[in-house]
């Protein structure tokens, strides 16, 4: 009866972690949107607007591609590694905190009765010892573990994302060329771009002049 009491409060917690680290993701995501996206601005409007040479155009890129990098591996390539057991994932005690802190009505009970599984020690536990684990497994049972992480709580991150989506949906839409040039000039960041002269020049007649003359 302990084993399987044991095992369904495991099986439980291994529920948390999971969605514990799909709420990561989904974070992470939005986070990462709002930073990309955000820094793409910055760096096509430096680049617009400043035509830089070669060697600043270079910096921008490979400053751009090394953080775009990080941040997707920090915030949403990790907690995707851990939520398929790659890496050091959180202990099932630190589950029982999380899970505990989020249920006021279980307080300390859930990580109580991980110690007191420690200590049966998957060995036949003294009968007293059994009985405590078997009461508290029993109070936890209804305990919906999974509920202390809500993905809606992900909705307050939306005003990271959302205000440089819209900027660059509206540069989108209405100055494409902003988007268009920089973006080909910091791609072709180590090839020599002369500017593009600010006027025209028409030429009024063939050129054509008797010898000598200017």
């Amino acid at each position: 009866m302990e084993n399987s009491t044991s095992g369904s409060l495991i099986d439980k917690l291994d529920g948390f972690i999971r969605k514990y680290y799909k709420n990561r993701i989904i974070k992470g995501l939005i986070y990462s949107i709002g930073l990309i996206l955000g820094a793409y601005l910055l760096v096509v409007a430096l680049e617009y607007f400043g035509k830089f040479n070669t060697v600043i155009r270079t910096f921008l890129f490979w400053s751009f591609v090394l953080s775009c990098s990080y941040i997707l591996v920090r915030l949403v390539l990790i907690p995707l590694f851990k939520l398929f057991n790659l890496g050091q994932v959180i202990s099932h005690k630190q589950a029982s905190v999380i899970v505990g802190n989020h249920f006021p009505e279980i307080k300390d009970k859930l990580l109580n009765t991980l110690q007191l599984q420690e200590m049966a020690g998957g060995t036949e536990a003294g009968s007293l010892l059994s009985a405590s684990i078997e009461q508290k497994t029993k109070e936890l049972r209804p305990i919906p573990f999974t509920a202390a992480v809500d993905f809606k709580e992900n909705r307050k991150y939306l005003k990271y994302a959302i205000p440089p989506l819209v900027i660059f949906t509206g540069l989108l839409l209405l100055a494409p060329p902003i988007l268009k040039d920089s973006t080909s000039r910091l791609i072709n960041y180590g090839k020599e771009i002369v500017p593009v002269a600010p006027y025209q020049i028409r030429l009024l007649n063939e050129l054509i002049v008797p010898e000598k003359e200017d």
